[in-house]
């Protein structure tokens, strides 16, 4: 599914202008001029096409491309509705245009429009760009200007000029949009290092572009030329390799050792011991006529087992490595999925689940995502009057209250030291809020806890469902605060004091 998003994202926006530019043609051509109004209706049809097709792309990578992101995703919906909605404004107002071009009213009306619509394709386009991996995306250009490469080789074959300026035209579009998506990397990244890396490489990008449209032009004017055609070949296989080393540049491969990836399963294992020597025994020395005549296959028939090699380190088989030092795991609480009718619990077991799956040695943003687990979850117990007195209901709401300002102080730091500005602000935006929703749960809280002697009264179910809806927003904040970290702590700065281990308990080799 992500493949197919980055295509349609690779093939829809990598020409946004021509289409608008065509229609404005139309627009302006002078009165009398013969197909004059055909030519503007089939430029409009176009148009609405491509914008139909563009804000498709748009809702299509919010659904599926957004990764989480909500606010990213709410943008493009809103960014796809504009779209389709200024399209036939602008059409119309191309129409106006065209019958009355004596009126000056008209023709700022269409240009006031036409400046609206540029202004919304493009955020459309650089919105779906924010959400598609850079190397991905690069990557599918790459498989698309190699697709157009083999049809100019059939066009060259073929002696069709035309065809060859189409496909070379289309490869000069996709390195531009190569070159485009790599400056957005370098201007996003406070890195001065991988600025420095992915600029020299999108300069050689750029020049290899330019070298290249050079030498389709000379094999375009005459098709039988080799030696054009040769250095056309030479350019465009120079251009490529300048797209994939765009694409190496732009890819962020974590350092292995920061990561210490299989620390807490690492054991020196000792080496096998060579095997014994095979023995056999000799045969008869005076064989039977039978024994002459069948002989006997002396390695099926008398071989002979070799020792039993010695257990490595003596006797004893050596010992198993020590479990984790974790446990929460095996918490009760946890050990079974929650009721419908236990909400509160539902969002506390959907946080655990999501947590679970790091290890909390080293990092104190999973350790504390845990700890609001585990009181949330003490705290639905508390609600439903599973034990427990009001002071230890809004003693709970207070320490989950405590937790959410560690969490979001945890964020915050790792926040400042992130290179990637993108990441930076997709982190500081889903923790921030956590304090507010954190500070709310503890009033809710004490609402709550006056009420429990007064339970299935309108006013207690009111407070209960309030409680119930910002808890979940809390949990879910939580969740999406976790899964922004880790992805920000790719793109930390080398000199940082911040160490956070992202050790998975249990990596899908050990399943």
């Amino acid at each position: 599914i992500q493949n197919a998003v980055v295509n349609r994202v690779v093939e829809d926006f990598v020409d946004i202008t021509t289409p608008l530019k065509q229609f404005t043609d139309a627009v302006h051509v002078p009165e009398g001029t013969p197909g004059r109004d055909v030519n503007f209706n089939d430029k409009a049809a176009v148009l609405s096409e491509w914008s139909t097709r563009a804000a498709r792309t748009g809702r299509m990578v919010a659904a599926g491309g957004s990764g989480g992101n909500k606010k990213l995703a709410e943008s493009l919906v809103a960014a796809a509705g504009q779209v389709e909605s200024l399209t036939p404004q602008l059409v119309n107002a191309g129409r106006i245009r065209l019958n009355y071009m004596e009126s000056k009213a008209a023709d700022e009306h269409f240009d006031n429009l036409r400046m609206q619509y540029a202004d919304s394709v493009a955020r459309i386009r650089n919105l779906c760009d924010e959400a598609t991996d850079s190397a991905h995306f690069i990557k599918i250009s790459e498989e698309q200007m190699q697709k157009h490469t083999i049809l100019c080789e059939d066009a060259i074959a073929r002696h069709e000029p035309q065809k060859m300026v189409e496909q070379t035209t289309a490869i000069a579009r996709l390195g531009n949009r190569v070159l485009q998506v790599a400056k957005q990397e370098a201007d996003n990244s406070e890195d001065p290092e991988f600025i420095a890396t992915v600029n020299h490489a999108a300069d050689n990008l750029q020049a290899a572009i330019t070298h290249m449209v050079q030498d389709a032009k000379a094999v375009a004017m005459n098709t039988h030329n080799a030696a054009a055609v040769s250095r056309w070949r030479e350019s465009n296989r120079a251009l490529l390799s300048s797209v994939g080393q765009v694409r190496r540049a732009v890819t962020v491969t974590p350092d292995l050792n920061n990561l210490h990836i299989h620390d807490d399963w690492e054991q020196e294992i000792p080496p096998p011991p060579p095997p014994a020597p095979l023995t056999y025994s000799l045969p008869p020395e005076e064989p039977s006529f039978q024994q002459q005549h069948y002989r006997p296959n002396y390695y099926m028939e008398k071989e002979v087992a070799p020792p039993r090699p010695p257990l490595p380190g003596g006797e004893m088989p050596p010992p198993r490595p020590p479990p984790p030092a974790e446990t929460d795991d095996e918490d009760d609480m946890f050990m079974h999925a929650p009721l419908p009718n236990q909400p509160i619990m539902m969002a506390a077991h959907g946080l655990h689940q999501e947590v679970r799956q790091w290890s909390s040695k080293d990092n104190d943003i999973i350790a504390a995502a845990k700890k609001m687990a585990l009181l949330m979850g003490r705290l639905s117990q508390l609600v439903r009057g599973e034990g427990g007195t009001k002071r230890d209901l809004i003693a709970c709401a207070k320490a989950i209250a405590e937790a959410s300002e560690e969490v979001t102080r945890l964020a915050k730091e790792l926040a400042r030291e992130c290179t990637d500005k993108r990441m930076r602000t997709s982190l500081l935006q889903v923790c921030e809020r956590i304090p507010t929703i954190g500070t709310q749960l503890k009033i809710l809280s004490t609402v709550k806890a006056t009420m429990l002697g007064a339970q299935g009264t309108e006013e207690d179910q009111e407070a209960t469902d309030m409680l119930v809806g910002n808890a979940q927003n809390l949990m879910q904040s939580v969740k999406e605060t976790v899964r922004a970290a880790e992805s920000a702590s790719i793109k930390i700065r080398t000199d940082a004091g911040i160490r956070l281990r992202w050790v998975r308990k249990q990596p899908w080799y050990h399943y």
